[in-house]
């Protein structure tokens, strides 16, 4: 940062505070621990429109490519959508909940979350999930299994959420196992533990406002 001695200076300010021995005003130490605050904020936050800007030019590099695969389809909000594998059940609408397994990862391959390694398929509200998914899901009939590529946008945007960072494109490989009916619901929550009920809520919902 080019202020190793100023740093020194400071130090040396509040050791000689310490001994009744103080070479600067408190004002002026006050001002210049307000610039340096507002001079390490201004680098912390060019460095994450830095990486942000890289994580979504990825991921349009990422789209780009996907698109070029015959069996992919875009829609007009921008999710991509690959069919696995096609069932026959019903679709779900944005007031249902679902049960679903997944994989879930970045553009470079690390896995953010995942059900099959868990052993628990997730019971999850269609209108609490992120945009991009639900969007997918509504076109998955039931017994399904689908690829989707979710841009940042329909994703979890600009900002950092745990492991995914912010402007991430998403990739979810999702089996639709079942749109639950009202009561379903309960008794096929009921196996779900509660470390696995705190790794849903803390994998794909959206964050609350």
């Amino acid at each position: 940062m080019g202020a190793k001695s100023d740093i020194n200076a400071v130090i040396d300010g509040f050791i000689d505070a310490l001994k009744k021995q103080q070479k600067f005003k408190d004002e002026e130490i006050i001002t210049y621990l307000n610039n340096r605050a507002e001079t390490l904020n201004k680098v912390s936050q060019e460095k994450f429109k830095q990486a942000l800007d890289q994580n979504i030019a990825e991921g349009k590099k990422y789209i780009a490519t996907n698109a070029k695969n015959k069996n992919v389809k875009t829609t007009k909000s921008g999710l991509q959508y690959e069919v696995l594998s096609l069932g026959a059940g019903e679709k779900p609408q944005k007031e249902s909940v679902v049960m679903m397994n997944y994989k879930a990862y970045l553009t470079n391959g690390t896995v953010f979350d995942d059900t099959y390694a868990r052993k628990t398929p997730s019971h999850l509200s269609m209108i609490n999930i992120i945009d991009g998914l639900q969007e997918g899901l509504m076109l998955m009939p039931e017994g399904s299994k689908y690829k989707l590529v979710i841009p940042s946008e329909l994703a979890y945007g600009n900002a950092d959420m745990q492991e995914i960072p912010a402007g991430s494109t998403v990739i979810f490989e999702v089996e639709l196992v079942k749109v639950l009916k009202p009561g379903e619901l309960a008794n096929s929550a009921k196996p779900l533990s509660e470390e696995a009920m705190k790794q849903v809520h803390g994998g794909i919902e959206k964050k609350k406002l």
